[in-house]
Formats: structure tokens, sequence, C-alpha cells
């Protein structure tokens, strides 16, 4: 087909066009952080699903498929010992999910170990490990981020679709997943959800934290972390994950290996 735009105005075109796209591929060029740090939690914790992090404490949520039990566990960060245990368990709803200390509750996810059923929210005393306040949602919420002002982000089974709530249960929005990628624990700071899960990249998946700016749901920025886990393998995102200031922190395996990992946030410049 003949083309009746000026050759130099074909020109200045293609260059913006070329301009755009590196820009754009700048912007989420990823970041790559290496281990620098861990702690081995020599506890039955089961299949890990959940992590939180304080000075003091890693908080951290599991599974038992076989006793249909879901539990929290409070972690001295100095001992590593387990100070508090709570059992999860509503009717056929034991599986907890991931989770975030803010605004004095954990808030924690409790569905069916099914796709498409139903959970209950769970805001628990982070001293006693005791709920109280709680709403049901008729979806598997798998993951769940709190600002600590009135807001919540649900993320359903593989995150494929996102959930804004208020702390009564009221659905304020909900939209698709931005990117495809399964997250399995996320936290929400300020505007920016800090998201982990698996990227998968020619047949083979990729351990990534995504950055994403909830005003507009673009990908701000993505993380991949390397390593070897203690068990074997570098897949580092399969579970619990937090943000704690500068750094990130992974809880990929199940017990008797359970260990938590944590990766250095590069300087801001």
């Amino acid at each position: 087909m003949h083309s009746s735009v000026h050759p130099v105005a074909r020109y200045l075109l293609a260059c913006v066009i070329a301009l755009g796209c590196v820009a754009c591929s700048a912007a989420a060029e990823p970041i790559a952080l290496d281990v620098q740090e861990s702690w081995p939690i020599d506890h039955a914790t089961h299949h890990v699903q959940g992590l939180c992090v304080t000075p003091d404490t890693f908080f951290i949520s599991s599974v038992d498929r076989a006793t249909k039990s879901g539990f929290v566990y409070r972690v001295d960060r100095k001992t590593l010992r387990v100070e508090k245990e709570e059992r999860l368990a509503i009717g056929d709803q034991f599986h907890p999910g991931g989770m975030q200390l803010a605004g004095g509750r954990l808030w924690v996810p409790l569905a069916e170990y099914r796709a498409k059923s139903t959970s209950t929210i769970l805001g628990l005393d982070p001293a006693t490990l005791k709920t109280v306040t709680s709403f049901a949602i008729d979806d598997h919420i798998g993951a769940l981020a709190a600002s600590g002002r009135g807001e919540l982000l649900a993320g359903n089974w593989d995150c494929r679709l996102i959930y804004r709530l208020d702390e009564k249960g009221k659905v304020l929005d909900k939209v698709d997943s931005p990117t495809g990628v399964a997250y399995q624990d996320f936290e929400l700071h300020d505007r920016l959800l800090w998201a982990a899960g698996r990227l998968k990249e020619d047949k083979r998946l990729v351990p990534v934290v995504d950055v994403i700016d909830t005003s507009n749901w673009k990908l701000q920025q993505r993380y991949t972390l390397r390593g070897e886990l203690r068990s074997g393998g570098t897949d580092f995102c399969r579970e619990g994950f937090c943000k704690f200031g500068d750094d990130l922190y992974v809880m990929p395996e199940d017990g008797p290996k359970t260990t938590i990992y944590r990766f250095a946030l590069p300087a801001a410049k």
C-alpha cells in the first residue's frame, strides 16, 4: 500500500515511538537483588503462606491440610522461638494467606482450600493473635494488604482479581491483575503495592517482586531475587513476603527447613 506520509514526518514519528519504547522499557527494567541474610525457623510451620516483619518479631501464617487447620505464629527475631501460636479455622475455611500488619491489626485472610470459594477477613490483635474484627467475602482471598487508614486490598486465587475494600468489608472497587503474575503475598505502602510472585518466562518460573502504583495500576518497578534456598533451588517468591524498611523479606519454604531470607533494596538516587 502506498503511503502519503512525508518521509521526514515518518522518520520523526518513528523516532518518537522508539524513544517512548525505550523509556517504557527503562521504567520497568528488572533490578536483581542478592540474599543478604537468613534465619532458619526450626518449628513445624507446615505449608507457609504469609510473612510480616517488625524490629522484634516475625509473624508467619501457614496451613496444615491434613488436619484442616490454619495457623499464625509470632516468632521472636532474636531467639527465633515461637512465642505465640494461634489455630485458625471457621468451618471449611482453614487456609490463611498473605497478610499485613497495619493500623494496630494483623490483617489475615482465611479461605476455603479451593479457588472460587469463600473467605473471612480477620483483624487480629498482634499481641494475643486473637480476632478483634472480621467480615466475610465471597471469593478465595490468598493475599491481603492494609493501608492502616481504613483501606484493604485483597487478591484472590493466584491474584487474578484484586478487590479494594474498607475495613468493614464493603467492596469499593475491583480490578483484573495488571501483570498476570500469580502473586502469593503483597503489601500496601502509601499508594504502592509491593507484590511477590512467580513470572512465567521461557517455560520457567522467575521469582519477582513487583511495585505497582494503585492510583493507575501501572507496574513501576520489578525486582528479581537471586541466591540459593536452604532446601535447594531458587524459587524465592513461592509464598510469604514482607517489605520492611529498605529490605525485602521472603519465606518460600515449608517446614522442616523453613527459612526467612532478607534482600536489601538499592539506595534511592
